[in-house]
């Protein structure tokens, strides 16, 4: 008898499920997480399938250095059945995507991203669906991307076109069933949880169902279905869509309980954070695999990144209250970048601490100017929340790191004042419109673009001003999904194949902060000044 059969003619198919992984810094929990897929394969052979439902290659530190390849000995090495691409896994272009994806020892689906038109070619060599057999059942799997992946993926090829995925899974489910035979079909989504719902509801019957959706791109674990039944982390009903959260923190077993007719029973384990687990297991094979990708990390962040004509200006006495050449050239960058009417960089992210002398950067100098890979988001900020920041900036607390370098403005600062009145001028741009207090409120109803790290505009450091406001004011423009790091913006900058699948705004970006290419080394040359951004009048 079958490891998964039961009784009644009814027999188990099992899934190992998991989504949106980026770190692999945290050694510890991959060993474990890599444990529970090990057993797995050896509780239930080829009688249970493991699924991915995609992001892997970014946005992280080390997927900045290694361009993603940092991901494929991880993917690996967990045995993979079948995985589909999540926008991210685009981040350094189709071409990487394409060479990273013929090293992984398991399939990629993709079935509504098309190059040209829909029906065209499949982006990335993606297959348009996989059959493969689990426990005697024939199991159909296709791939779909969200609607909102042009948005929010800047590396997707210009001639990208998404099919209604819809009308894709509802084309796929009928042809696998009437064409292929298949027993079941499982959809394998990234995207957000409403469209998964309005692909659950045109495929919930016929010969174009859907039995299940194993989804990711966002990133808690949940299950949407008719429940009968929830305890804990178990729920058990006619489960229609499954996501197992993020970043090796969780994962989901889901079994099905079939027959040749029907779906049963769908029961799912969510498991969270494994390495909580006391006395959970390690697997020792992920540890020797996660030393050899920082090897790979640490090597090339010796190779030459930049050259710089001047010494850089990155002390936290310096940045945390004064402008800086360093703090410009960063918001510069992002500002360009962006495309937008002002940049912030919040001077807590920049943790050099030291003068960055004149001469020829590593990866491992940029990295130590900008460590924590923040994401950089863009809003629409009404005037007088723009003025509030700015206030923020030069509070008392200005040293704790919420101090201000920026691009696109420039403000008079009298430090004698009481917090809260110490902005006596604000000037954006070149228009030189003004902000100031004291201004009648038609004089400050307009709003500005403003690109910033996701920790100011979460409101932390006091920035509350810079949170979505569902009234009408703040609203972010581009959110996690389509951001770009800090970190990975300055690698990506300077790397040595720039210019090779750039989109524009890295091009942006490097003609507003670079001064010339070196004849000699190839690196590109920066001399960033002091402008006069940040003036101070009174007491300092």
């Amino acid at each position: 008898m079958s490891l998964a059969a039961t009784i009644d003619n009814e027999t188990q198919l099992v899934f190992l499920h998991f989504n949106d992984v980026y770190h692999v810094s945290q050694l510890s929990l991959l060993a474990r997480f890599a444990h529970v897929f090990k057993d797995f394969k050896l509780k239930y052979g080829s009688n249970g399938l493991t699924v991915f439902s995609g992001d892997a290659l970014g946005p992280s530190l080390e997927g900045s250095v290694l361009k993603g390849g940092h991901i494929v000995p991880v993917l690996n090495h967990l045995e993979i059945d079948i995985a589909c691409y999540g926008n991210h896994d685009f981040d350094f272009g189709e071409d990487r995507l394409r060479e990273l994806s013929l090293e992984c020892n398991f399939p990629w689906v993709l079935s509504n991203a098309f190059h040209g038109e829909e029906g065209g070619e499949l982006l990335a060599s993606a297959k348009e669906y996989v059959i493969q057999e689990c426990n005697g059942y024939r199991i159909g799997f296709f791939g779909l991307a969200g609607t909102d992946w042009p948005s929010n993926c800047q590396h997707l090829p210009k001639d990208t076109v998404i099919q209604d995925p819809a009308v894709t899974a509802r084309r796929l489910a009928r042809k696998l069933r009437t064409e292929e035979d298949v027993d079941v079909v499982i959809a394998i989504s990234h995207m957000r949880l409403e469209e998964d719902r309005i692909v659950s509801e045109a495929c919930a019957s016929g010969d174009s169902k859907v039995d299940i959706i194993l989804g990711g791109h966002d990133h808690e674990a949940m299950v949407e279905g008719e429940t009968t039944s929830v305890q804990r982390n178990e729920a058990t009903g006619r489960i229609r869509i499954v996501k197992s959260g993020t970043d090796f923190r969780s994962y989901s077993v889901v079994r099905l309980a079939v027959s040749r007719t029907a779906i049963h029973e769908v029961k799912v384990d969510h498991i969270p954070n494994p390495s909580l687990i006391h006395g959970h297991p390690e697997d020792s094979e992920m540890y020797c695999i996660l030393e050899s990708i920082h090897d790979r990390v640490s090597s090339v962040s010796n190779q030459p990144l930049l050259k710089t004509v001047c010494p850089l200006e990155g002390r936290g006495a310096q940045i945390r209250n004064f402008e800086s050449n360093l703090g410009n050239m960063l918001a510069d960058a992002v500002r360009a970048y962006y495309d937008v009417d002002v940049a912030f960089v919040n001077s807590g992210s920049i943790r050099c601490d030291r003068v960055v002398e004149s001469g020829v950067l590593t990866v491992r100098d940029a990295i130590d100017i900008l460590p924590f890979d923040n994401s950089l988001l863009v809003k629409r900020v009404p005037a007088s929340n723009l003025l509030q920041a700015l206030e923020n900036s030069v509070s008392d607390s200005r040293t704790d790191g919420r101090f201000l370098q920026f691009s696109g403005l420039s403000i008079l600062v009298d430090l004698g004042q009481p917090e809260g009145s110490r902005i006596l001028e604000a000037t954006l741009g070149k228009a030189a419109k003004r902000i100031a207090h004291g201004m009648i409120e038609s004089e400050l109803d307009f709003s500005v673009s403003v690109a910033m790290s996701a920790f100011i505009g979460d409101g932390f450091d006091g920035f509350f001003c810079m949170r979505d406001d569902p009234n009408g004011g703040v609203h972010t423009l581009v959110g996690f999904e389509g951001a770009m790091s800090d970190t990975g913006l300055l690698l990506q900058l300077f790397r040595k194949d720039r210019g090779v699948q750039d989109d524009e705004g890295l091009s942006r970006a490097r003609r507003a902060i670079t001064l010339c290419s070196d004849d000699e080394s190839g690196l590109l040359v920066i001399n960033p000044s002091l402008d006069g951004r940040i003036s101070f009048k009174g007491c300092q």
